[in-house]
């Protein structure tokens, strides 16, 4: 019993004096083979910067900017953007108010009293004129309105109709004030961006324009001025 109780504390000493030669040798190694090379200096980490989209201003070539729109949707203008953005160049989305026409009315002013608009009203049907409605009170009062129209070409042609009856009609646009969105750009001379072809994949029904401007002309409607766009679709 006693001989085995020295043999097992025998094997436990020797165990401990394996182990503690063994992180010797590593340690011994490690030092005669360093990880890196003394005359490598070592790695930096480098934050990755945005990439600045291409612009006129900082090119040291020849570049054509151009602005594109008018943009009734905003998120039309900003989706346009991100696809002029991801393609490289530098994009600045400008919106001001415009004042548009949305339909045009054909009238009859002047008339002294509701009875004779009506008389007027009752003429007009009998040639075919039946959509003659007589303004009850307001300023406009007795005035005799002969509709809306959608084109200019549709409201000339019905006033010059009412006319050749013998009354003194007339025209004028009705018109509302929408905000637009122009989208300002730059690229490389002959680069021919395709912002067209993208513009009508993600509306086709926007019918925008592509204006050349000089490159040092940003903005160049003005800031808070009225643009005057024609209405779609009249």
């Amino acid at each position: 019993m006693y001989k085995m109780r020295k043999l097992l504390i025998t094997l436990v000493v020797l165990n401990i004096f394996l182990i503690f030669m063994n992180v010797v040798k590593n340690v011994a190694y490690t030092d005669d083979y360093p990880l890196t090379e003394k005359d490598i200096p070592p790695l930096e980490v480098i934050r990755e910067t945005p990439r600045l989209g291409y612009s006129a201003h900082r090119a040291t070539g020849a570049s054509s900017c151009y602005t594109i729109g008018p943009y009734y949707s905003e998120n039309t203008a900003h989706s346009l953007a991100g696809s002029i953005r991801k393609y490289g160049l530098e994009v600045t989305i400008r919106s001001m108010r415009t004042k548009e026409t949305l339909n045009y009315l054909v009238y009859i002013p002047n008339i002294e009293s509701e009875q004779e608009a009506k008389t007027i009203v009752k003429d007009l049907w009998k040639q075919n004129v039946d959509n003659g409605k007589v303004v009850p009170k307001g300023p406009h009062k007795n005035t005799v309105t002969l509709g809306f129209f959608k084109t200019l070409d549709k409201a000339k042609r019905q006033t010059e109709y009412v006319r050749y009856l013998g009354y003194d009609a007339r025209y004028t646009g009705r018109k509302i004030v929408k905000r637009v969105y122009w989208i300002d750009y730059d690229e490389p001379l002959g680069t021919g961006t395709p912002v067209m072809t993208w513009s009508n994949d993600i509306n086709p029904d926007a019918n925008p324009q592509i204006i050349p401007r000089t490159c040092d002309q940003r903005a160049w409607y003005g800031k808070g001025a009225f643009v005057n766009v024609p209405p779609e679709n009249q």
